[in-house]
C-alpha cells in the first residue's frame, strides 16, 4: 500500500520556540501549548518523528501536515502566518507535504499565497471557517494555483456546546457545513473552479444537508441569489476527508461527492481521529497535495 494521508497535524517548531518566550501571546504549561485560552497537549502534536512512525506504521508515502486549528488565529496577521509558515518549511520533506498558513482576512491575503506557491515547499493551503465573504481576490489567487485548499473548522464560540464534549462532537461538523454552505451558496464552485477544495471530517453536515440546501434555492428562500451551479454539481467539485466513524455515511460521502473525491484523512494525532487508513482512498490524495510551483500573474 502506498499513499499519503491528508489530515494530519503538527505545532511548527517557531511556533513552540515563541511559546516559550511568551511571544505571540502563546506559552507553555505542564506540557501544553496555551493559545488564546485553548491548550494543546504537546506530546506527539510537537514530534515529527511520531508522524513518520505513524506513516511507517500505515505503510503510507507520506502526510499532509496542517497545524492545529487554534493557531489559525486570523486576527494576529501577516506576521503571525510568516511565524506559522517558517515552523512548517522546517518540517517539510519528502514524507511530510505542508499546507501553507494564510492570513485569511488580511488584504495581503492573496500576495501571501502567491508568493508561497512559487516556493515549491507548499502543498496547497489550509483554511479555517470564519466568515468568507469578501474572499474572491484569495479564491481567485487559489483557483489560479490549482491548490489543494484544506478546510478545517474552527472552534464554534456556541455557548450550548459547553457541555458533553459538544465543541466537537457537534459544532466541528457544524463550522464544516457552514463553510461548504457559504462556498456553494456564493457560486465559489462554479466562478473558481480550479480549487481543490477538501472538507475535513466528511464534510461535516454537509451530505446531510444538500438536498435541503436545493430546495432553499428551488423556492427562492429570502437573501438566496440562485448560484451557476445546482447543489449536487457544486459538491461534486469539493473532496472530503473519510474521517467519519460510520461505514454508512462513507456511503453516503461516495453518493455525494464521487468515489474518486473521498480521500484518506485520519487528523493524527488527535483522539477524534482514525486508528487506520484505508488504501484507496491514500492513493487518490497523491497527485492532489504535490508541492505547489506556480507563479500568479499580477501577484
Amino acid at each position: 500500500m502506498a499513499g499519503w494521508d491528508v489530515h494530519t497535524h503538527l505545532i511548527p517548531p517557531t511556533v513552540l520556540s515563541a511559546a516559550h518566550k511568551g511571544a505571540f501571546g502563546l506559552s507553555v504549561d505542564s506540557g501544553a501549548l496555551v493559545v488564546d485560552g485553548q491548550r494543546l497537549p504537546l506530546g506527539r502534536l510537537a514530534d515529527p518523528a511520531a508522524l513518520l512512525h505513524w506513516i511507517a506504521e500505515q505503510d503510507l508515502d507520506g502526510a499532509v501536515v496542517s497545524v492545529p486549528p487554534a493557531l489559525f488565529r486570523y486576527d494576529a496577521g501577516v506576521e503571525w502566518a510568516e511565524l506559522v509558515n517558517q515552523g512548517l518549511r522546517e518540517l517539510a520533506t519528502p514524507q511530510l507535504r505542508v499546507l501553507g498558513q494564510l492570513p485569511l482576512l488580511d488584504p495581503a491575503a492573496p500576495a501571501v499565497a502567491a508568493s508561497l506557491a512559487r516556493e515549491g515547499v507548499f502543498s496547497g493551503f489550509a483554511l479555517g471557517t470564519p466568515s468568507y465573504e469578501g474572499l474572491d481576490a484569495v479564491w481567485e489567487v487559489l483557483h489560479s494555483l490549482e491548490a489543494f485548499t484544506l478546510i478545517h473548522p474552527g472552534l464554534s464560540d456556541d455557548k450550548r456546546l459547553e457541555s458533553f464534549y459538544l465543541r466537537n462532537l457537534l459544532g466541528n461538523p457544524y463550522e464544516t457545513g457552514l463553510a461548504a454552505a457559504s462556498l456553494v451558496f456564493a457560486d465559489v464552485p462554479g466562478r473558481f473552479p480550479g480549487i481543490r477544495f477538501c472538507l475535513c471530517h466528511g464534510g461535516g453536515v454537509t451530505a446531510a444537508l444538500a438536498g435541503r440546501w436545493q430546495r432553499g434555492i428551488d423556492t427562492a428562500r429570502p437573501g438566496i441569489e440562485p448560484p451557476s451551479l445546482a447543489v449536487a454539481d457544486a459538491l461534486r467539485r469539493f473532496y472530503v476527508d473519510d474521517l467519519v466513524h460510520d461505514d454508512a455515511v462513507l456511503e453516503l460521502l461516495v453518493a455525494t461527492f464521487g468515489p474518486g473525491r473521498v480521500l484518506a484523512g485520519s487528523d493524527w494525532p488527535f483522539p477524534m481521529g482514525s486508528d487506520s487508513v484505508t488504501a484507496a482512498r491514500a492513493v487518490a490524495a497523491d497527485a492532489l497535495t504535490a508541492p505547489l510551483a506556480k507563479e500568479v500573474v499580477g501577484q
